[in-house]
């Protein structure tokens, strides 16, 4: 948690800031602006980064160069006055948590992903990328705050190659912070379930899939069904009441009996009409594997019979919801034993066919 900056760096960070204030730019940027030798950029960038002085993203025109984009003065401050609540002694042996909890309500977040589904299911340990929905103009604050030796903080996709021991990554919300958060008993905020469900079948991953299925099954009780912030309105204000009907749906037909009420899936059925050409999920791994299939189905006289018995099982496995697929309106290629393994795992009693 260094903010103070040797007076080597303070130099080219005020001569780059003076160039470049909030705009990005590049290696060559820094190297011409400042004149100093490619080591000497490398080393420059780097004691930037780990103080939370900069951040680092990809080019969108090339994706494998890297921009830069200098921390603001102002943003550095609020940082160092938040330093200045902690005793000295603790300062650099606080968690990523402990800094969640004494940011308070100072600036608004709200964890989501795998951290705040884990909080709900207990089920799938989280990722290593812990991942904090914020507010756009507090982007900086944040960078400037969370980023030590051992944490990295990016605002787009996590391209740090160093072994790191905690990576964050920023979400800018599109929906109000305090509308969707809830704070913990531990003292940080988490996105509440029912819009964390949301998050999640946009996603459409298979972990986002496993997760949003565990937390249905271990906070069904507790999940608003109803109302403004019920699953069903969101469902049906942010287009996922066919993802969530169908993921309902499945879990039935698994457990073969109603581990949800089947008057909650006939309601949201009444959203869902008509049919989508959507694909569910979209995970690529998944797509990949569909497609490898139909291509593989195009050419049949040339397969070997193995490879004719191999086709057959991924088949079976992308097709093994038809008849809900036909229900709701799209194609599923969500196996099977996907839905499956989270009930019992999680102990759900499954009932005879």
């Amino acid at each position: 948690m260094r903010k103070e900056l040797p007076e080597w760096l303070k130099k080219y960070y005020n001569k780059l800031w003076m160039r470049y204030t909030n705009q990005s730019f590049t290696f060559k940027d820094v190297t011409k602006e400042l004149r100093i030798s490619r080591a000497m950029t490398i080393k420059t960038l780097w004691e930037l980064e780990q103080r939370g002085f900069l951040n680092k993203g990809r080019s969108e025109i090339d994706y494998r160069a890297r921009r830069y984009r200098l921390i603001s003065p102002e943003d550095i401050s609020f940082a160092t006055g938040l330093y200045s609540l902690v005793e000295e002694e603790k300062l650099g042996k606080q968690s990523l948590i402990e800094k969640l909890v004494l940011v308070n309500d100072k600036l608004s977040y709200a964890i989501t992903g795998s951290y705040a589904a884990y909080y709900y299911h207990r089920y799938m340990v989280p990722a290593k990328v812990l991942e904090i929905k914020i507010e756009p103009q507090e982007e900086g604050k944040w960078i400037a705050f969370l980023t030590d030796e051992r944490t990295r903080v990016f605002a787009g996709d996590i391209i740090e190659v160093r072994k790191i021991s905690n990576y964050v990554k920023l979400l800018h919300s599109d929906r109000p912070i305090n509308l969707v958060r809830t704070k913990t008993e531990e003292g940080y905020y988490i996105e509440k379930p029912e819009f964390l469900l949301m998050e999640l079948l946009e996603r459409q991953t298979q972990t986002s899939m496993t997760e949003a299925i565990a937390i249905i099954l271990q906070k069904k009780d507790q999940i608003k069904l109803y109302g403004d912030e019920g699953i069903m309105n969101l469902a049906k204000h942010f287009g996922l009441s066919r993802r969530l009907g169908f993921l309902l749906d499945a879990i039935n037909f698994e457990s073969h009996k109603p581990v949800i009420k089947a008057g909650i899936i006939q309601e949201i059925k009444k959203d869902a009409r008509g049919k989508s050409d959507e694909i569910f999920p979209r995970d690529e791994i998944f797509l990949s594997r569909f497609r490898e299939m139909r291509n593989k189905l195009a050419h049949q006289a040339l397969l070997t019979r193995e490879e004719m018995e191999e086709l057959k099982r991924m088949k079976g496995r992308f097709e093994g919801y038809r008849a809900l697929s036909e229900k709701w309106g799209f194609q599923s290629i969500l196996p099977r034993d996907v839905v499956r393994k989270v009930l019992e795992d999680l102990g759900v009693r499954l009932g005879k066919k």
